[in-house]
């Protein structure tokens, strides 16, 4: 493994995701970027996508050992732990005639949300900060975080555009909102020691269908979705020294859909 150690490393949760890749991509050319994601995911990238130039490691952001010793692994490997960011999540697609209301929800279906959206993005950050800590400080931060939370996080979901009685169940949006509440933990907890920001992005076009993309470009108000490497830029910005002064923040890119 040929590892350029001046290169800063930056970790990506849920990394073979729809924004995990595009975020990894375009990450690539200036860190060292190391995917983290299932194993399932992992082994079906090194069978079919070997496009993209970066490291691939399986690891259950569940299962607190397993991202210890992941963590660790990286650090002994690349020398330094620099960029965190948590991408990982479930949101399963709207699905024609399933119909569950919030008082019916079920409890394993919320826990499951929660443990990989939030839970996970927990102890992720937790492990992470650990060896940022340990890294030299001279001027500026010794790490960043960087939280991906959702439009659904700051608005409600509009249970209108969706059809044929689907309705969007609560842990996702909640999930989301307590990523922003973490993201203000971690900033004011470490100050200026660690960067914590976050992105919300709104809705991203992947193969949903033509009523579902009528329904919801109709609230967004520059009428459209966003494109799936629309937030390659943005993503560069949190993790540069030119969005520093961040600190604690949330970075909304809806298309305009959460002023309303």
């Amino acid at each position: 493994m040929n590892i350029n150690k001046e290169l800063k490393t930056v970790i990506i949760s849920g990394g073979l995701g729809l924004l995990g890749k595009q975020f990894a991509g375009t990450l690539r050319s200036d860190y060292n970027v190391v995917v983290l994601d299932m194993e399932d995911k992992v082994n079906d990238y090194f069978a079919i996508d070997i496009v993209y130039n970066f490291y691939v490691l399986s690891c259950d952001i569940t299962n607190e050992e397993c991202v210890k010793t992941v963590i660790s692994y990286i650090y002994e490997k690349w020398g330094s732990i620099d960029i965190l960011i948590n991408c990982a999540a479930l949101n399963p697609p709207p699905k024609c005639n399933v119909f569950e209301t919030f008082e019916n929800y079920s409890l394993e279906k919320w826990k499951k949300t929660l443990d990989v959206n939030l839970t996970g993005s927990f102890v992720m950050t937790r492990e992470v900060i650990k060896y940022m800590l340990k890294g030299s400080y001279k001027a500026g931060f010794r790490g960043t975080i960087i939280n991906i939370a959702s439009d659904l996080g700051i608005n409600a979901p509009d249970q209108d555009i969706y059809e044929d009685g689907y309705i969007k169940p609560p842990d996702y949006g909640v999930s989301k909102a307590g990523l922003i509440g973490l993201t203000k933990y971690i900033a004011s907890y470490y100050g200026a020691i660690i960067k914590s920001v976050c992105l919300a992005p709104g809705g991203v076009y992947n193969g949903q269908s033509e009523q579902f993309v009528k329904n919801l470009t109709s609230r967004i108000p520059i009428g459209r979705m966003a494109t799936v490497d629309e937030y390659n830029g943005i993503i560069k910005f949190l993790c540069s020294s030119d969005s520093d002064y961040m600190q604690g923040q949330t970075l909304v890119a809806d298309g305009g859909r959460s002023i309303i």
